[in-house]
């Protein structure tokens, strides 16, 4: 097992750490901001605290 420091504002980065458990073939990561080949970008709706009613 690999631990990866992770900071990024990806969906697979938690606590500081990639989670990401398996990987494949990427297309190009230019455009992205970032050097990681597996970065998703994180939902920033998805993230939010639930509102309350």
């Amino acid at each position: 097992m690999t631990n990866i420091n992770c900071s990024a504002n990806c969906i697979h980065e938690k606590n500081g750490k990639c989670t990401l458990n398996h990987v494949s073939i990427t297309q190009s990561v230019m455009g992205h901001g970032t050097d990681c080949a597996y970065f998703s970008p994180r939902d920033l709706k998805s993230d939010a605290p639930p509102e309350k009613v």
